[in-house]
């Protein structure tokens, strides 16, 4: 059973250390239903809070946005050097900082004069096949971050608390949304053409890869017969809950590449969830008499423990971090966001994985700040952006409906036969 197979941290099992997972990591992802969870500018710096900043810190600034999380995993430093694409992480941290209210109009100012000034450098670095479109992004941001600070202006000559304040503060995360989405397209323009993370010689060659980014759309609902509430969303009642999530092959492309082969195959469709306690959502036991895992020729396939890392295009395979000897340095896929996505496996057994998958959830008040012992220890590999709100209503039993692969499977290299 899942119990006494897996691999996905447990409080009985991991107690202290486990439960010491940076309480820095609440804060839900982008909501189905509106653009920013509830965290509307009106509210200043506690709104602020609930999508996060723009580092990996841990602690009070902890970014606990998936999007911006994305934006920051993308292989450019580790593709073209920290130094060349310094400005452009910088317009990015400035316009996420739009979301402290009182600092908005200064910084969607100052993040429009990085990017005037840095722009022809910053084309110069995009490939020739994306150039058009990146000098089409850049513009376009352009335009919107005039319309944010006019928001911005509007919103800050308002009364607080009003009906009007509040209009004028969505529309300004409205605004917010498409200069961070736009700033996404101008940093992904710059990964080089047909990058693919390199691997290390001893890799078993019957592990499918991903080479770039997949989304993934999951549809879950209660079992047959359940007692269970329907999923309840601001006392408006959902037959199903509806998961998307981004998977990051650039970071983790064997992880990665190993669940988007599953999804394909159809081999969580239609499965349970077998674990759903508020800190782990847990799926794709096959039970005991498969080996708990995919079987492929009669085996089950395993695959290597992952660990991407902050700049460096080559993963730590089969090692943590602790035994690697490099606590302390970035993964690139950080435990920050609920619905996080993750492998299980063995506790002791790095390379023990199969087909297991864990979403992860967080409670602040359970671990001190700062104290994230997940990361560098299972492979990360992406995270849930919409559909959030669902994710602490599943329930154990919850059926997965459909796992369906809508972006990216042509980034999906699987090996030759022999």
């Amino acid at each position: 059973s899942v119990q006494r197979t897996l691999a996905a941290p447990r409080v009985s099992t991991v107690t202290a250390p486990a439960l010491a997972v940076c309480a820095a990591l609440l804060g839900p992802p982008r909501l189905a239903g509106g653009p920013l969870a509830g965290a509307s500018l009106v509210a200043g710096p506690e709104a602020a809070a609930a999508r996060g900043q723009s580092s990996y810190a841990s602690g009070s600034k902890v970014n606990k946005d998936p999007i911006s999380l994305l934006q920051l995993a993308l292989p450019l430093e580790e593709t073209l050097g920290e130094k060349k694409v310094e400005r452009l992480r910088t317009a990015q941290r400035l316009v996420e900082e739009v979301r402290l209210w009182d600092k908005a109009y200064g910084e969607v100012n100052d993040a429009g004069e990085v990017l005037k000034q840095s722009k022809k450098a910053l084309l110069e670095l995009v490939p020739g096949p994306k150039r058009t479109a990146a000098e089409g992004y850049m513009t376009a941001l352009d335009g919107e971050l005039i319309n944010l600070k006019r928001l911005v202006v509007k919103g800050q000559d308002t009364e607080r608390a009003t009906v009007k304040d509040k209009e004028v503060a969505d529309a300004a995360t409205a605004q917010f949304l498409k200069c961070q989405d736009l700033i996404g397209k101008v940093e992904e323009s710059l990964v080089p053409v047909g990058y693919s993370a390199p691997l290390p010689k001893w890799m078993p060659k019957n592990l499918p890869r991903l080479d770039g980014r997949a989304t993934i759309e999951m549809t879950l609902k209660r079992p047959e017969g359940s007692q269970e509430k329907k999923y309840d969303i601001d006392n408006t009642i959902y037959e199903e809950a509806k998961l998307r999530i981004v998977l990051d092959g650039w970071s983790m492309p064997i992880t990665a590449g190993n669940f988007v082969d599953l999804v394909d195959k159809g081999y969580y469709t239609n499965g349970p969830l077998q674990r759903a306690d508020g800190f782990i959502i847990q799926f794709g036991d096959s039970g005991d008499a498969n080996g708990n895992g995919y079987k492929e020729n009669g085996k089950v396939r395993t695959i290597p423990l992952e660990v991407a890392l902050k700049g460096q295009k080559e993963a730590l395979y089969s090692e943590t971090l602790d035994e690697a000897g490099r606590i302390g340095e970035q993964v690139r896929i950080p435990f920050q966001v609920d619905g996080t996505l993750a492998l299980a496996r063995a506790e002791f057994e790095n390379d023990s994985a199969s087909a297991q998958i864990f979403m992860f959830l967080f409670e602040s008040d359970m671990t001190p700040a700062g104290k994230n012992l997940l990361d560098g220890r299972y492979a990360s590999f992406g995270y849930t952006i919409e559909g959030g709100e669902f994710l602490r209503q599943l329930k154990e039993r919850d059926i997965i409906v459909s796992a369906k692969i809508v972006d990216g499977l042509d980034r999906l290299v699987r090996p030759v036969p022999a």
